[in-house]
């Protein structure tokens, strides 16, 4: 079967990267296969990450959602509300239970649940949970555990929780949103290719770039058991396809030539090393301004990347695709 280079992106890099937002920019990517590769991550990131909720909350003296807390201003429903809203990580991957009883006049923050145990981490300390009025006392309890996904209160499985608690709907997943968006590239001359942007939100549980490698992980193992191995010839004619393609698509100003030399081809309507290599030595004497000594200098240049005049260039390999542009 004859093989037809395909382009794969040169350029990857983070333009934004903090503890909880990252935008990364990738290209060149052959026509559609952006668009591909970015609902394939969004989909693997929401869905297969895992992280840790709050499975579970039992607040002494209430046996019903509808009762009321003694000495809380919010409603049971609202307290659980919000309890579902904390953003927490375990210190391992067992279950953790945290209890803790707190009095008086005050609010009962996600800090105040952290303090009460060491093996959770809460990622929004600021999140009010309950207002406690004068003379209250409020114990309550909270099973968290890791997970993927989104599951809700009624499909949790059996034994989970002690008896008295209420289960609440957990998301597991600590990514919060990815959105990416698909725009248009060039590589040399050739201008239909497309750029991924992708952006990830997280809950700080972890990074961007460590949920994308994780997600990228997941995709290329999945792919892996329906792609036969390659044998070493096929791997190696690849790589040589891909240096000689990326040699040729270099932009002259990238290969150090002398700016009289320089000025003198892309006067010649020369812009790329494909463009000169593919000219043989007698048509390039009759480029303006181009000596002798420039041509020898230029020679060099081309040896060192295995290049010279007068070479005939299968359109395949500077298209990147079936077919000439």
């Amino acid at each position: 079967m004859p093989r037809i280079a395909f382009q794969k992106p040169k350029k990857i890099e983070w333009e934004i990267l903090t503890d909880n937002y990252g935008r990364l920019e990738a290209e060149p990517f052959e026509k559609g296969y952006a668009l591909t590769v970015g609902n394939s991550l969004r989909r693997t990131l929401l869905s297969i990450i895992p992280g840790a909720a709050v499975t579970w909350v039992k607040i002494e003296g209430v046996k019903d959602q509808l009762a009321h807390i003694p000495g809380v201003q919010e409603d049971t429903v609202t307290v659980l509300l919000n309890m579902k809203k904390l953003a927490v990580q375990l210190s391992e991957e067992q279950p953790a239970t945290v209890r803790l009883t707190v009095k008086g006049a005050r609010g009962l923050t996600g800090a105040d649940l952290e303090a009460g145990s060491s093996e959770i981490k809460v990622l929004n300390p600021e999140l009010h949970l309950a207002s406690l009025e004068k003379g209250a006392t409020l114990t309550i309890e909270i099973g968290v555990r890791a997970g993927r996904g989104y599951v809700s209160a009624d499909k949790h499985p059996g034994g989970t929780f002690p008896s008295g608690a209420f289960p609440l709907d957990a998301a597991f997943s600590p990514i919060q949103r990815v959105n990416y968006t698909v725009e248009s590239s060039r590589l040399g001359k050739v201008i239909d290719y497309e750029k991924l942007v992708l952006e990830i939100w997280t809950n700080g549980a972890i990074t961007p770039e460590e949920a994308l490698t994780r997600a990228s992980t997941l995709l290329r193992d999945h792919f892996a058991f329906l792609a036969p191995a390659r044998s070493g010839t096929e791997e190696a004619e690849e790589a040589a396809d891909d240096f000689l393609r990326s040699a040729l698509l270099k932009s002259l100003e990238e290969l150090s030539l002398p700016a009289r030399a320089l000025n003198a081809l892309v006067n010649a309507d020369m812009t790329l090393v494909a463009d000169l290599v593919q000219k043989t030595e007698a048509d390039l004497e009759k480029v303006k301004n181009l000596g002798q000594k420039s041509l020898d200098e230029i020679k060099v240049i081309l040896a060192s990347l295995g290049l010279s005049f007068g070479m005939r260039i299968d359109p395949n390999i500077l298209a990147g695709r079936g077919g000439t542009r």
